[in-house]
């Protein structure tokens, strides 16, 4: 049953695409109800009861389940108590508050096949580890996606967000 303050999302080629900050938009949402069509789409007429239209890319599926599913985990994990760490968890991850990609991550052991963890992140100084991370987070962001510097390095609240249908 559809409510009044239902958000209907229309998993869709022909809708703008989804980014993080849509899915913290729709993390917000009271109720949101995902269409799925197949194959050929929806019927024209049911795009009247559609608040968004969103696609997962430039690519055709047989339908809008696997976006739908994958639209659905990125915007559930922003919910408060699902991660554990509440919105820290998630403050610096790719596409976070500061719009850059995130910077690699080491685990243990401290050596694999020959290869280190960078000893700045194993030297116990937090502030030197939190600057090699940005610098890393800079050179990663400008070599994969150059587009995400050339925005501004940041996205300002509601850069990206999907625009709402009329």
């Amino acid at each position: 049953v559809r409510t009044p303050e239902a958000q209907v999302v229309l998993m869709t080629p022909k809708g703008k695409t989804f980014r993080q900050a849509d899915a913290a938009r729709f993390a917000e949402a009271k109720h949101l109800i995902f269409l799925c069509g197949h194959y050929e789409g929806i019927d024209e007429r049911v795009r009247r009861l559609v608040t968004d239209e969103v696609s997962m890319g430039d690519f055709v599926l047989t339908g809008g389940e696997i976006p739908a599913a994958a639209a659905i985990d990125s915007i559930v994990r922003l919910l408060p108590g699902v991660l554990g760490g509440g919105a820290e968890a998630t403050r610096l991850e790719s596409f976070g508050e500061d719009g850059m990609l995130e910077a690699p991550q080491y685990t243990r052991p401290p050596e694999f096949r020959a290869m280190a963890v960078p000893a700045v992140l194993a030297g116990g100084d937090h502030a030197k580890a939190a600057a090699w991370r940005k610098r890393q987070a800079v050179d990663l962001t400008s070599r994969r996606r150059p587009d995400l510097l050339e925005a501004g390095g940041t996205f300002a609240a509601g850069d990206g967000d999907l625009a709402k249908k009329e």
